[in-house]
């Protein structure tokens, strides 16, 4: 079974601590599932922060033996990702 996690419209050093938080209680609230899809979709005011919530949530969930898949990935996100080198982290 599959749980959606909703990205918000923006990520940003304002916010990110908040959206980590929301990320992490998602994957702790799973029980008996092994997968969290990530959704994009709405996200379209980022920084690299947004990288780093992406990254620590695939951690996190690691630990967790919870598979993350990302869905609806804005161009400038994988962009962003190719730039500073974790696009074959964020990405899959």
């Amino acid at each position: 079974m599959t749980t959606q996690f909703q990205l918000p419209v923006e990520i940003s050093h304002g916010n990110v601590e908040a959206v980590l938080a929301q990320g992490i209680a998602a994957i702790d609230t799973l029980q008996g599932e092994n997968q969290l899809t990530i959704n994009c979709q709405a996200l379209s005011v980022f920084d690299s922060s947004a990288l780093s919530v992406i990254l620590s949530m695939r951690r996190h969930a690691q630990i967790k033996c919870v598979d993350i898949k990302l869905q609806s990935i804005p161009e400038k996100l994988a962009s962003l990702a190719q730039v500073y080198g974790v696009a074959d982290v964020v990405l899959v």
